[in-house]
């Protein structure tokens, strides 16, 4: 009965052995993949600052951070804005698609007067262009109920539709690979693949006073 109870014992004991083996032969899989995908994604982080009135006339690098202050984007606007735009003729530089919300907009130069979130979808100071090598076009828009929320609906997107820009003659195509909020705390912290072009679109988040989403697109097609 004493040897059976001992074999039993033994039994248990190389069994839980087993066990844990295999349990920090997982951990050490898991890992070394977690850590392989970082090393394998460059990021690159830029931080914009929100601000009140004007566009800066310049940005400030440092290392691989990027500061730049652009109009706060606000879930509303003013109806004032709104029925003055009416009267404006813009000449538009780019064009942004959005097929499945039906969001079809223009954008303008960046130094326009206009190309401010209180009148159109705004280019960000430190965009690149499409046609530049690993390009980073940043766009803001207001969402909400108004006449220039443009952005009201990008909560509908999902990981994997198309964007496109028509700019300087041709089409590019964009597939949405990230999207996630952030505090509204005055920055907004932008992370994109450095070796890709991006598109990058920031609206404030719908019914939350206190949050934006950033909108992470590669680019996927030219034509």
């Amino acid at each position: 009965m004493l040897e059976k109870i001992k074999k039993l014992k033994i039994k248990n004991s190389t069994i839980i052995l087993i066990g844990i083996v295999l349990i920090l032969i997982g951990l050490t899989l898991g890992l070394s993949e977690y850590f392989k995908e970082k090393k394998n994604k460059a990021f690159t982080e830029m931080n914009v600052l929100l601000y009140e009135n004007e566009m800066p006339e310049s940005i400030q690098t440092e290392t691989e951070y990027i500061e730049e202050e652009v109009p706060p984007v606000e879930e509303n606007a003013s109806e004032e804005n709104s029925s003055q735009l009416e009267e404006i003729k813009y000449d538009f530089i780019g064009i942004l698609e959005i097929p499945k919300i039906n969001l079809k907009n223009g954008f303008l130069d960046i130094g326009s007067k206009y190309n401010n979130v209180d009148y159109n979808v705004t280019v960000i100071n430190g965009s690149t262009f499409p046609d530049q090598e690993n390009s980073n076009l940043i766009l803001a828009a207001h969402s909400g109920n108004c006449y220039i929320c443009y952005f009201d609906s990008l909560y509908q997107l999902s990981k994997g539709d198309i964007a496109y820009i028509n700019y300087n003659n041709a089409k590019y195509s964009y597939e949405l690979v990230k999207t996630y909020e952030v505090d509204k705390d005055g920055t907004v912290a932008i992370y994109k693949d450095s070796n890709k072009s991006s598109l990058v679109l920031i609206t404030c988040t719908r019914n939350s006073n206190t949050k934006q989403t950033v909108y992470i697109f590669d680019l996927i097609n030219k034509e």
